[in-house]
């Protein structure tokens, strides 16, 4: 059987809570949400990669939220929801400046682990990509 905490609906769930939070630049709850061995990798439109630990990614949205950033775009296209035990995969596209000060389309891979009776983002890959 099914545990409700682990079931598409809940990575959904947990999803839509990371965008609402870190698109408000909310740290305090970022700091629950992504895990202690967090690690993001971007890829920007000229095949530039940037990585960040949690602690860096952190610090990346506290910047915006001192210079003045104004809460982030929330669309978003969901392509996949897969949770496999403790595990769990969302596929999607989102709509955003938040990484280079442009919009762009971010293709993202966004995995999950289910620690400490919660659900939180392990690792991040995001392709930006101009809309």
């Amino acid at each position: 059987m099914t545990m409700t905490t682990h079931t598409p609906e809940a990575i959904r769930v947990a999803m839509d809570h990371l965008i609402d939070r870190a698109t408000h630049f909310d740290i305090e709850a970022l700091d629950s949400i992504y895990h202690k061995d967090f690690h993001t990798t971007l890829v920007m439109p000229d095949d530039e990669v940037q990585t960040y630990n949690k602690s860096e990614f952190k610090a990346h949205f506290a910047k915006q939220a001192q210079e003045g950033g104004k809460p982030l775009n929330t669309w978003a296209k969901w392509h996949d929801f897969h949770v496999l035990g403790d595990s769990a995969v969302c596929v999607l596209t989102r709509k955003h400046s938040g990484m280079n000060g442009k919009e762009m389309r971010l293709l993202c891979n966004i995995e999950w682990r289910f620690e400490d009776n919660r659900w939180q983002v392990l690792r991040e890959q995001i392709f930006l990509r101009p809309l």
